[in-house]
């Protein structure tokens, strides 16, 4: 029996993976890859929070952060500055195991693992390596909060879509749309927090701006990571003495 019979994909399933590849390919913005992790992936990987790790030095490293809700401030700092040593961990893990996906006995020995999924309450933790582009070093995607224990199900389909996941994702670090530590609020978030300024809710900032409220509901998790604050009403008082940038000219959707 083969892999893919063992998984038991019916004809209603293929074509759901049929349409997850293809969204997969078709991703040109942070949002888009978004909406993409929260939507068609979780068919065949759902999970809470994906965390997107690069660099090949603890001084470059770059952590993304695609989740549905928002991480305890003292998780998300815990990542990033563990970031570097975890990624040369899961490394240093990934190798040994034959660069296959590793979850539940194979993440035993991995502290600094086991120590974020205590702080985010993540529970089932499966994670796996990439390297198919010489541009970029290994990059890891750790799925957290998987709903129930990861079976070879899992494993297979995380082998399966690997390859477009990572793909999507260089395609951002290309065009400059995923966040280095450091970075500044896009235009796209400037606008965002002028309207939580201005007391509206995320429904009311997506339809002034064109937008989904779930794709609005990203742009709010991420300035909120990227001002350090644990809620809107903080963010709207960080910046509401600050100018922002990109409020009065279209920016991309």
């Amino acid at each position: 029996m083969s892999a893919l019979q063992a998984i038991a994909f019916d004809q209603y399933a293929l074509e759901r993976l049929a349409v997850t590849l293809d969204g997969a390919i078709r991703i040109r913005s942070r949002s888009e890859f978004y909406l993409w992790a929260q939507g068609a992936l979780q068919s065949f990987l759902p999970h809470e929070t994906l965390v997107c790790l690069w660099g090949e030095v603890p001084e470059a490293q770059g952590v993304e952060l695609f989740s549905r809700g928002i991480l305890a401030p003292h998780a998300e700092a815990h990542l990033r500055t563990e970031a570097g040593r975890l990624r040369a961990v899961l490394l240093s893990h990934w190798l040994r195991h034959g660069r296959r996906p590793c979850a539940g006995p194979d993440l035993e020995g991995l502290p600094v693992l086991a120590k974020l999924i205590a702080e985010t309450g993540s529970g089932n933790v499966l994670f796996h390596g990439a390297d198919f582009a010489s541009r970029l070093p290994v990059c890891f995607f750790i799925f957290m909060g998987m709903p129930s224990a990861v079976t070879p199900r899992e494993h297979y389909l995380t082998d399966l879509l690997l390859p477009h996941l990572y793909l999507a994702f260089v395609g951002l670090h290309d065009r400059g749309e995923v966040d280095m530590p450091g970075t500044h609020l896009s235009p796209r978030q400037s606008q965002v927090l002028a309207g939580i300024r201005s007391g509206k809710t995320n429904s009311a900032i997506a339809q002034e701006l064109g937008l989904s409220p779930l794709t609005v509901k990203n742009h709010v998790q991420q300035a909120l990571r990227k001002l350090a604050v644990a809620n809107r009403a903080e963010a709207a008082a960080v910046t509401s003495m600050q100018p922002c940038p990109g409020t009065a000219r279209q920016v991309e959707r």
